[in-house]
């Protein structure tokens, strides 16, 4: 039953703080919430307008310093102009007026372009994008579709008859028909790719200052000029549409200028927990109020948020520079192992002083879930896991009743892959609080450990406030070590989810305080084994019989190498060791001194239940055992049941109840490829929701290399089966749990089968020239259907660099102690024949991101114009981009301190993964003689267990691979064996193919000549193509007096030389300006291909070309299609030059183009009639008298031509389109130039597509296409 009463709302528990002793502890010292302390939220970046991010608690700026340290903000400002009449050109062309407030001593501007849309976070852009084609598009382009199909349909209705048209109803058909096409063709590839903004910077004699021209129209009075922010703490909201507050920072002496924007809103959620501030509702706030923040932006928007280690390391470069004391990360990947960027965090921490605070991460519930960064194995990061309370439960997600608090389903669980248990603590995973303004929402409920990290991080923001006030010192592993030590440890704790417990700060004050003189305070405790930070025994020959390790415990100073060696010298401590479980045994007694210290221990797993057990090892100083211990080492020892001889399978009835894990532990028997799980719900109650969670580890290999995870509901005596890959002998974990909002318990009936056929070699290649290609397949379990498919999915390209570039990078750059980062920038340039999908990988740093030395890797894909298509990074397979045909390039930025290592890539491959227009399945045969013969092809068998089952692939036929194959190019895709549906989708393999060198083709037999020639007549025949070649190179009088004279010789075949003629007085035409000259020159055009004509013989040609020709003729069919390309071409050149006739005309009569627009009638009235003479070759008489030009004549020219060819042809598309824009059908311009955009898009195009569009009418396509113009024909390629 509800409480009527409003008052009773758990304002506290939105975000909680009572669960911590946050509130209590604050009440009691109100000055230590957070007050001279800065928190560096390496995250998607901070809204710097959200509520409770404006001021501290003792009034203070909260937001000290943003930047965007992953580069998506860049705008390349190394352009310099001065402004003429206070007006300066921006690179969009736009005038930008200079406003007369502006101080600029030096009076130069740096200017810049930035797409709109790079600075919008995904949410955002998507609903910009909707509400302005819901505002912008729609209304205009719907009411365009239905004039046009109204008119389409009166046409129709008024000319029932199509087929007995008038030639000039045809053309306004044709007319109608393409307006309607090209709306709907509009409305269908509608893509809106965003405005650009101008960028100008400049200095004001004091400071940098920047703005965006978000006028669109050199507005710059009305946009806001911003300083950099951490000198001005300036900050704007790009557009009132958008709410998107953003600020500048600028670098490189004002040529490069940094938007600071955000990727998501998840950093500004983040920092409202760790230090929001609300003066008037303390309830809201965040864990250290008087905190200051700064903001640094990590997540790359061109990769929708993804970290990159350029971001990274940047980031950390700007802690240090800060002198921040706090790092919260609430980002993270699971990794394979540690590298460089690693190291970076590990210096941070343990060279600065900083204490880094990092989610655990949200792969849970199986164990061995924590991602990066907190399984760095130096132990230098507080790992969190994520905890809902009682409180939070009624509060925040409006569950019926309270449970007891718990861990999330979802959280990570320790120990990581080096043994170390990764999570420190937990605390509060979920929260209410302030998102960004663009989300137009005040707070919002998020959960994750993205949550309990920043709890924490305030939490440690309120301790270093306390103590920097009360002048007690302190360093990362003091703070840590009493977190650890104080923390609670509640009724549901389990180590693998809460670390030592949930976080108690009160307690964890006291403790630093009491201690404050500890020996240890500045020292971390290295304590490893075989050279891992814990004891993590899994697989079950581990676990048979008992075993010995040394543990070797090294004391580390805080930045060891600078300090003081008398404390290292006067360093002592002895230590008591303790475990509390009866299965690992140490010695009592441990002397450190500053060197490095081994003991012996004995761990008996003999005897221990299937299941996971976990201990530490507790080292405390015998001076002082009150203090907890000194250093902790994780112990875990899973055992598991084993599956082999008749036990291949494994059934239970469990009990789920309410925040319960069921975890087992099977040993996958030899073999087994794949595993069924049955689960069924005993029930007759209402349905439940439950998580299966499967895993199996493997060194060097992270947890989610070998995970099944499925979430679904299974209603009352439902059943529900889930099928998924294993890996033989493998120790495979399954956990079964209610999600962790479930009030009642629920009993099901749950089964797992194993199945195999396993496969000679776990990834098949196979070569061409290598003909049969033979794989063994096992069966060891049970019988199974066997009916083997392969097929091949992608073409996959080897691309070598085509340009290499090694170069120092610039001033955000630099890591402290001055080491440089270099770049290596790789270009890769290749075509795309089709339409399709692609995906660009970098096999050489594919999947290694925090596991990579190089810091960092970063791919764009540009189009032909510059165009920016793609971004990604070292995960290849988030990335796949369709793309049209056409030409591509790729740039590839590698980045690393050594530019050594650098140069040894600058020729490396790289792959391109182009997926195929459909899939080539291969042959599979049971015989090797059925192969050999294309025989009969395998069918369906039963593998017996033990048996092995040989299966042959043919090789791929030459006309099935791709037509742009080549030596070194392979086909990949995947095999499968099963036959029944379930194991066959869970249990593939990857296939690839290599193509061997192809056949190559015949070459075309040569013409056989009439007879042979001489050398003096070849000679001569060179000598006068030379010569004929020249007439259309030259103009003016040079090229009249070569044809005048070639044409005097020449008797037998006067075309050639009179279409050389009539292209250069075509190329001429362009540069004439007067009117008068270009009407002689036009009719001179139009007379020389008449003469063409007339000497062709073109209805001869039509009927030669027409009958069935003797296609061994070589030398006739060449001369036939070198006729009718003469024909083509002088027909098209007479047909422009008639056009550009009538447009002289109308030019002349006032009666222009706009005008035949906007009547919308056409120009059949008008005629020219001029007196004219010709100059020609003497042995020709040029007409004299009245020559008239008319638009039936010009008609006649078209139906003749569209015997030759088709009117969209590239040869005739330039005739065609005057002859629609002198009868004014637009639309059919349109539909020809959109059809080359299609063939291959060119700015010249584009602007005669927005051209057409305001001569029809559609203002609305017209501004849309202007406005994103430079988005698809930039200036240059997007900076890295």
């Amino acid at each position: 039953m509800t409480n009527g009463n409003g008052n009773d709302f758990p304002v506290w528990a939105l975000l909680p703080k009572r669960e911590t002793n946050v509130s209590s502890f604050l009440n009691k010292y109100p000055e230590y919430d957070g007050r001279g302390v800065t928190i560096a939220i390496l995250d998607s970046g901070i809204d710097p307008g959200a509520k409770g991010l404006q001021k501290t608690s003792d009034g203070k700026q909260k937001i000290i310093e943003m930047i965007d340290a992953s580069g998506a903000g860049d705008v390349d400002t190394s352009t310099v102009v001065e402004a003429v009449d206070g007006v300066i050109t921006g690179l969009t062309g736009r005038k930008l007026k200079v406003p007369s407030s502006w101080e600029n001593p030096s009076g130069k501007f740096h200017i810049g372009v930035k797409n709109g849309y790079e600075l919008y976070p995904k949410q955002l852009k998507d609903r910009v994008v909707k509400e302005k084609k819901e505002k912008y598009w729609d209304p205009f382009h719907k009411l365009f579709i239905a004039e046009t199909t109204r008119k389409v349909q009166e046409f129709n209705n008024n000319n029932p008859n199509i087929n007995q048209l008038s030639q000039q109803k045809k053309l306004d058909k044709e007319e109608l028909d393409a307006q309607l096409e090209i709306l709907i063709t509009l409305e269908k590839k509608y893509q809106d790719i965003g405005p650009t903004y101008d960028c100008v910077v400049f200095h004001d004699g004091k400071i940098w200052k920047a703005v965006i021209d978000t006028s669109e129209k050199g507005d710059l009075e009305n946009c806001k000029l911003l300083g950099t922010y951490s000198e001005t703490y300036d900050y704007a909201m790009l557009t009132s549409t958008d709410r998107l507050n953003y600020c500048v920072n600028v670098y490189e002496d004002g040529d490069l200028l940094e938007i600071v924007s955000m990727s998501t809103g998840h950093g500004t959620h983040v920092a409202s927990i760790a230090a929001a501030y609300f003066p008037d509702e303390p309830d809201k706030n965040g864990i250290a109020p008087g905190a200051q923040i700064v903001s640094i932006g990590i997540g790359d928007m061109r990769l929708g948020s993804m970290e990159t280690g350029t971001a990274l390391t940047r980031g950390l470069i700007k802690v240090a520079k800060s002198k921040c004391d706090v790092i919260n990360m609430s980002y993270g990947e699971q990794s394979h192992w540690c590298g460089g960027v690693l190291e970076h965090i590990h210096q941070i921490v343990d060279k600065h002083g900083v204490i880094m605070v990092s989610s655990a991460g949200n792969r849970g519930p199986a164990l061995s879930t924590v991602g990066t960064p907190p399984i760095l194995p130096t132990d230098s990061i507080i790992g969190v896991g994520a905890y809902v309370s009682p409180d939070m439960m009624i509060a925040e997600y409006s569950l019926r009743d309270k449970m007891p608090g718990l861990g999330y389903t979802w959280t990570s669980r320790g120990p990581g892959m080096h043994g170390a248990l990764a999570v420190s603590v937990c605390a509060p995973g979920g929260a209410i609080t302030s998102v960004p303004n663009y989300t137009l929402r005040g707070a919002q409920l998020m959960n994750g450990t993205s949550m309990s990290s920043p709890h924490v991080a305030g939490c440690v923001a309120v301790l270093l406030s306390g103590l920097k006030q009360l002048n007690i010192p302190y360093s990362p592993y003091s703070v840590r070590r009493a977190i650890e030590n104080t923390a609670l440890k509640v009724s549901t704790w389990e180590a693998f989810s809460m670390g030592h417990g949930l976080i108690q700060i009160d307690k964890a004050f006291d403790h630093l305080v009491t201690y404050s003189n500890s020996v240890e305070k500045s020292i971390r405790f290295h304590v490893t084994c075989n050279q891992k930070n814990g004891i993590y025994l899994r697989d079950s020959q581990k676990t048979k019989c008992p075993s010995l390790f040394n543990i070797t415990v090294e004391p580390i100073f805080l930045n060891d190498s600078d300090a003081d060696p008398e404390s290292k010298i006067n360093f002592e401590m002895t230590l008591k060791l303790t475990c509390d479980v009866p299965w690992v045994y140490v010695p009592s007694n441990l002397c450190l001194m500053y060197s490095p210290r081994t003991f012996s221990i004995r761990i008996d797993p003999c005897g221990l239940p299937n299941g996971e057990h976990f201990t530490w090892i507790k080292a405390y100083d015998t001076t002082c055992i009150e203090k907890g211990p000194v250093f902790h080492f994780p112990v875990t020892v899973i055992i598991s049941r084993k599956m082999s001889g008749d036990k291949l399978n494994w059934s239970d009835t469990l009990l789920l109840q309410p925040g319960k894990l069921v975890r087992e532990f099977l040993e996958v028997p030899a073999g087994a490829t794949a595993a069924s799980l049955r689960l069924s719900c005993l029930e007759n109650k209402s349905e439940c929701c439950i998580v299966v969670h499967a895993v199996q580890l493997r060194p060097q290999m992270c947890c989610k290399t070998h995970e099944y995870h499925k979430l679904f509901r299974l209603g009352p005596k439902e059943e529900s089966v889930c099928v998924f890959p294993v890996k033989e002998k493998l120790v495979l974990e399954v956990v079964i749990v209610q999600w962790w909002t479930a009030l009642e318990s629920t009993t099901v009936d749950y089964s797992i089968t194993f199945r195999g056929l396993l496969p000679d070699s776990p990834c098949i290649s196979m070569h061409g020239a290598d003909g049969i290609h033979r794989v063994d397949v096992q069966s060891s379990i049970i019988y199974e259907d066997m009916l083997p498919c392969a097929v091949l999915k992608n073409h996959v390209l080897v691309l070598r660099p085509n340009e290499n570039k090694v170069k120092p990078l610039k001033s955000r750059d630099v890591i402290p102690d001055g080491r440089q980062v270099y770049e290596l920038q790789l270009t890769y340039v290749f075509t795309v024949p089709r339409s399709t999908e692609i995906t660009p990988v970098f096999s050489l740093l594919s999947d290694l991101l925090y596991e990579s030395e190089f810091e960092s890797q970063l791919w764009m894909l540009f189009d032909y114009n510059k165009q920016l298509i793609a971004v990604g990074d070292a995960y290849p397979s988030k990335y796949a981009t369709k793309v049209d045909k056409g030409e591509y390039t790729l740039k590839l930025q590698i980045r690393h301190e050594d530019s050594a290592l650098l140069e040894k890539l600058s020729e490396v491959s790289m792959l391109m993964s182009l997926k195929m227009a459909s899939n080539i399945s291969l042959d599979i045969y049971d015989k090797h003689s059925n192969a050999l013969i294309n025989g009969k092809k395998m069918s369906c068998q039963s593998a017996a267990p033990g048996s092995i089952v040989p299966i042959f692939l043919a090789p791929v036929p030459n006309d099935k691979f791709p037509k742009n194959s080549s030596p070194g190019s392979y086909l990949s895709g995947n095999i499968t064996f099963f036959k029944e549906d379930g194991p066959k989708k869970a249990d593939t393999y990857p296939i690839k193919y290599i193509i061997p060198e192809l056949p190559k083709r015949p070459p075309s037999v040569k013409p056989v000549a009439d007879k042979e020639k001489s050398l003096e007549d070849e000679f001569s025949d060179e000598i006068k193509q030379m010569k004929i070649s020249w007439i259309a190179k030259l103009t003016g009088k040079s090229s009249k007096d070569l044809f005048d004279e070639i044409l005097s010789k020449e008797t037998d075949n006067q075309c050639p030389v009179l279409l050389a003629r009539l292209q250069s007085l075509d190329k001429e035409f362009e540069k004439i300006s007067e009117n008068k000259q270009k009407k002689s020159h036009l009719l001179e055009m139009i007379e020389l291909a008449d003469k063409i004509l007339i000497a062709s013989n073109c209805n001869e040609i039509l009927a030669a070309l027409g009958s069935k020709t003797d296609k061994k003729d070589q030398a006739n069919l060449k001369k036939l299609e070198q006729q009718k390309s003469f024909v083509i071409e002088a027909l098209v050149k007479k047909g422009k030059a008639m056009c550009d006739l009538l447009f002289l005309k109308s030019d002349a009569t006032g009666d222009e183009a706009e005008q035949g627009s906007e009547s919308s009638k056409s120009m059949e009235g008008g005629e020219i009639s001029t007196q004219t003479e010709v100059s020609v070759p003497s042995e020709v008489k040029s007409p004299e008298g009245d020559t008239t030009i008319t638009v039936d004549k010009l008609n006649e020219v078209h139906s003749e031509l569209q015997k030759w060819s088709d009117q969209a042809d590239t040869k005739v598309v330039g005739f065609t389109e005057r002859l629609c824009l002198v009868h004014c059908h637009f639309g059919k311009v349109l539909k020809l130039v959109l059809k080359q955009q299609d063939e291959k898009r060119t700015l010249e195009n584009e602007k005669k597509c927005i051209e057409l569009y305001q001569r029809l009418g559609w203002d609305h396509c017209a501004a849309f296409f202007q406005r994103n113009l430079l988005v698809r024909y930039p200036l240059s390629h997007t900076l890295f």
